[in-house]
């Protein structure tokens, strides 16, 4: 499972509203057809003219290793 942060503008009864979510994701985004695809559930969703800002994908840790068995 991947996760990003994604960040986006829209426009907000006030003038444009700024916004940041955390994502999961089943697979990495990889062109802007995937960026589409969010920033048109997002103005599926109520945001007025939603654009995607930018997204980073989160590190995970490294696992810890597994413990040996004592011999």
């Amino acid at each position: 499972m991947f996760r990003y942060m994604i960040s986006f503008n829209y426009e907000a009864p006030t003038g444009i509203g700024f916004m940041t979510f955390e994502l999961p994701c089943k697979r990495q985004l990889r062109s802007m057809a995937d960026v589409s695809k969010i920033m048109n559930d997002l103005r599926s969703q109520g945001y007025i003219n939603a654009v995607v800002l930018g997204f980073s994908l989160f590190a995970d840790p490294t696992p810890a290793p597994a413990p040996q068995a004592a011999s």
